[in-house]
């Protein structure tokens, strides 16, 4: 499957299949449905929406989000966050959450160079979630926050 996906900045012509976007209730506790937070990351310049690819198709959508209430201001000129990160229900358990993560750091760099850290924050109920991070070289470095549903684990991922 290697190579099976590819990253790519949000663009129009994917709105019908992000409109078709299916999440668990479950999962919705913790990410937001892209077709629910697009407008508001096209409109915003710290943001950019991008979505997950396989054979030209979306099967998952995530943000890119600078100077996000999760970086320290010291920090924010080269730290850059992943929100809202989710895979269609009908692509889950394909392996492209995980194809994805380990593109990214390259595909930041490209994007943003200035960029050498990578961080998210994920909901200390999401195992799974927590799970595919650590597997592809976040660390957990002990950092918490209280986020809107719950504690928050900060997870960083350097890029080299």
């Amino acid at each position: 499957m290697e190579n099976s996906i590819r990253l790519a900045l949000y663009h129009e012509q994917y709105d019908q299949d992000l409109d078709d976007f299916a999440l668990s209730g479950g999962q919705l506790q913790f990410t937001a449905m892209p077709a629910d937070v697009i407008d508001e990351a096209i409109q915003n310049p710290d943001k950019d929406p991008m979505v997950i690819l396989h054979e030209e198709k979306p099967v998952g959508f995530f943000i890119l989000h600078k100077n996000s209430e999760y970086v320290e201001e010291k920090d924010a000129s080269h730290t850059i966050l992943i929100r809202a990160l989710s895979i269609s229900m009908e692509h889950q358990g394909n392996g492209y959450a995980k194809e994805a993560m380990k593109a990214l750091p390259k595909f930041v760099r490209q994007l943003h160079p200035e960029i050498n850290e990578i961080i998210l924050a994920v909901n200390e109920g999401n195992i799974a979630a927590q799970q595919l991070y650590l597997k592809v070289d976040f660390l957990d470095r002990g950092v918490r926050k209280m986020g809107i549903h719950g504690l928050q684990l900060i997870l960083h991922h350097r890029i080299t």
